[in-house]
């Protein structure tokens, strides 16, 4: 009963804001005035919100208290009309300050910084001793809080709780230094306003709301942002207001992503990788891709227009050159996430174990075809043999594997690692000439040197215009062997050009050939065939021929 009568009798004194201001301490001191009144008010307000929610507690206490229980519920009863009173009490006064900040604080700051004059060097200087203060608490809270921690692993709890003290005075100090920067920021601001010069206007009022956000209630900087925008609006106009609004939420927007996009991800040996870096390092590594296809297509036109340029040699070059590019862009990426190449090059050396075991075959195929391509044992367009079921026309080069095109047109995946460990028949790498031995037989009987002459006289007389001849390569015919039904003889001969490159094309060509001489010429071609003797010792054995009229 007692407080319901003071506050009633009693009300909150309402603030007022009639200072004279005719300097700019004065309007300093008017900065300092709303600020703490802007305080006040969030205060005001969150009581506000206590207390009505303290009424709706005790309300549903009313209501579930039976009439029989007087004596409890006449003091629910009071309390309930004091938290009513109060929230009237505080409503009032919370509308009164709202008109204040509405329209009274803003007209006078805006009179007062038409007409004031700020020097606008001093306050900076006075900012930057501010800042400098700041620095220099930071560093002094720092290390006391390192001597604190080091002082509680040492058990001196006492003096741990003395540098705890130290710091809640630090911390004050730190505090007070804030809000004379605040102060500090919002008189340049005043300044920059006077002067109108907009860009500037709305960077320190970003400053001011960001440190207002770390020092003050939420409410506090939503009821300070207000007051800049009337003040804008006053000074400045609408249609500049609006425009330095926007431009500036855009810039805040930009800063928020690009904070964003700077923001660590993750750790790669203590150096943080953001989105940013990885965005940019994957552009990195596109460009180099693409750099590195053109010059390969490059190569490839510059091999087709110039025939001074063999294929191996164009391979060789594409291949070099698109790698290396490769190579340069990835050593640019570790560069620009900040990577630093001496701790690639020792972790590069721990997973050296781990190369030699799971990545043994990759490396050594990478190995093996840098040989290729500088050895040039084996080159684009060499016809080669790797075993009976495989060989073909060598189509591609890569770091870790070679094409083979056989004559089916199937291409074939080799590592290089065969090739440099196995044996490899190359039939062109010095030139396209190779001797093929085409075997025939014929009966017995039949003349040696006839058969020998016809054949020759055949291969002579054939139009082939492959045959290749020199004084040391010939086209022979020689006898080797005598078979069970047949003389055995073999042509060899010489094939220069893509012919020789289809064995079984060219041997078929050559076998018409000898068939149709030996035909022409009246020389029998034998067919397996087996003589049966039949021998009687005691008496003679009658054989007799029957004729079966079944027929199957």
């Amino acid at each position: 009963m007692y407080k319901l009568i003071n506050i009633t009798k009693f009300p909150p004194k309402p603030t007022t804001f009639d200072t004279k201001i005719e300097n700019s301490q004065d309007f300093e001191k008017l900065i300092q005035k709303t600020l703490q009144f802007l305080n006040e008010t969030s205060e005001k307000t969150v009581t506000l919100q206590h207390i009505q929610q303290k009424q709706q507690a005790v309300k549903d206490q009313i209501r579930s208290i039976s009439e029989s229980n007087s004596s409890q519920l006449f003091t629910l009863q009071l309390q309930y009309a004091f938290y009513s009173k109060a929230i009237q009490t505080l409503q009032k006064d919370l509308q009164k300050r709202q008109k204040l900040l509405e329209e009274t604080v803003p007209n006078l700051m805006v009179r007062n910084i038409k007409k004031i004059t700020f020097d606008t060097k001093n306050i900076q200087n006075e900012l930057d001793q501010i800042q400098k203060d700041l620095d220099a608490i930071q560093k002094r809270m720092e290390a006391k809080e390192v001597e604190k921690e080091r002082l509680e692993l040492l058990g001196r709890k006492e003096r741990a709780k003395t540098i705890e003290n130290s710091l809640m005075l630090l911390e004050k100090k730190r505090q007070v230094l804030l809000d004379n920067k605040l102060v500090k920021l919002f008189e340049l601001y005043a300044a920059t306003l006077q002067k109108k010069e907009t860009q500037k206007v709305f960077a320190l009022q970003k400053q001011i709301l960001d440190l207002a956000q770390n020092l003050y209630p939420t409410q506090v900087r939503e009821n300070l942002k207000k007051l800049l925008t009337k003040l804008d609006i006053q000074i400045l106009g609408k249609q500049a207001t609006i425009k330095g609004a926007t431009l500036q939420h855009v810039k805040e927007i930009i800063d928020l992503i690009w904070k964003e996009f700077n923001r660590p991800l993750f750790t790669i040996n203590q150096t943080p990788i953001s989105s940013l870096k990885l965005i940019i390092a994957f552009l990195i590594l596109l460009f180099g891709y693409l750099i590195g296809s053109l010059y390969k297509k490059s190569i490839h036109k510059l091999a087709q227009s110039s025939h001074s340029i063999t294929p191996s040699t164009k391979t060789l070059l594409s291949n070099i050159g698109y790698y290396t590019i490769l190579i340069i862009s990835f050593f640019v990426t570790l560069n620009v996430l900040g990577i630093d190449l001496s701790s690639i090059a020792l972790i590069a050396g721990a997973l050296s174990v781990g190369i030699g075991f799971g990545l043994q075959n990759i490396v050594s195929n990478f190995v093996s075809g840098l040989i290729l391509m500088f050895e040039r044992s084996i080159k684009i367009g060499d016809f080669v043999e790797i075993d009976e079921d495989l060989r073909g026309r060598i189509s591609d080069i890569r770091m870790r594997s070679t094409t083979i095109t056989t004559n089916d047109n199937i291409d074939v995946i080799v590592p290089n690692q065969d090739l440099i460990q196995n044996r490899v028949i190359n039939w062109t790498m010095n030139d396209d000439i190779r001797r093929f031995r085409i075997p025939f037989g014929v009966a017995y009987g039949t003349d040696a040197k006839q058969v020998i002459k016809v054949i020759k006289d055949a291969v002579k007389t054939s139009g082939f215009g492959d045959i290749y001849e020199d004084y040391q390569r010939k086209t022979r015919v020689i006898m080797t062997g005598m078979g069970d039904s047949s003389v055995n003889f073999e042509l060899l001969v010489w094939i220069k050009g893509k012919e020789a490159l289809y064995p079984k094309r060219t041997t078929s060509r050559f076998l018409i050939l000898i068939y149709e001489a030996l035909n022409d010429n009246g020389i029998e071609i034998p067919f397996p065939q087996r003589d049966l003797h039949i021998k009687s010792i005691h008496t003679e054995v009658p054989i007799s021929v029957h004729k079966s009229d079944h027929v199957n």
